[in-house]
């Protein structure tokens, strides 16, 4: 199946997007042990790097979830299409 070139940039769009959030939710994680007071992560570090995590697991998992479905829809179409011509062959 191809794919027009709209739908390729907003799917590299979100992957892009869901890697930068992910690293920068660590980051700023990381980060928070080192500004005062030392060892301490506040709260809503925490609740960014909780967001940053929802996030590329919901564009990741989505993606993958429908990838799979199209590819079972592909396999079970090209089945069912094999099977009428056999029925008209016979």
């Amino acid at each position: 199946m191809c794919m027009d070139k709209t739908t390729d940039r907003k799917q590299k769009a979100a992957y892009v997007t869901a890697i930068i959030s992910f690293v920068a939710g660590w980051c700023l994680t990381i980060a928070g042990f080192c500004v005062e007071p030392t060892g301490e992560v506040s709260g809503s570090v925490l609740a960014v790097l909780g967001e940053a995590m929802v996030y590329a697991a919901s564009v990741f998992g989505v993606t993958l979830y429908f990838n799979h479905q199209m590819a079972k829809f592909r396999e079970d179409t090209r089945r069912y299409l094999e099977e009428e011509e056999k029925k008209e062959e016979a």
